[in-house]
């Protein structure tokens, strides 16, 4: 009888760290995904910024509510800007300083 649960204990175990592991493959790949997202519409963000500050368009209605949009969207992603960074180290920001400084 002892036998049994020992095996079943191990079996679940082994299918515990595989099924672990495969999840945290899985989430990486979102977190991965998610920032390339957000690079990609900050890179639009400052690129439509520019061309809205050309001459020739500074003041168009239909730009500056893109550059609305745009900058809208950015931040309802710096909302989840956690989630991006799973799996790269965290940066420090500019006047900032980290946990180990501060004491």
């Amino acid at each position: 009888m002892i036998e049994i649960s020992l095996l079943l204990s191990v079996v679940l175990n082994i299918f515990l760290l595989w099924y672990s592991r495969n999840t945290l493959i899985n989430l990486l790949y979102l977190s991965d995904g998610l920032a390339a997202l957000y690079e990609d519409v900050l890179s639009f963000s400052v690129h439509l910024k520019k061309v809205y500050e050309l001459e020739r368009f500074y003041g168009d209605p239909t730009l500056t509510h893109l550059l609305e949009h745009a900058n809208a969207l950015r931040e309802e992603l710096e909302n989840y800007e956690d989630i991006f960074l799973l799996s790269e180290p965290p940066e420090d920001e500019e006047g900032e300083l980290d946990d180990s400084e501060e004491t």
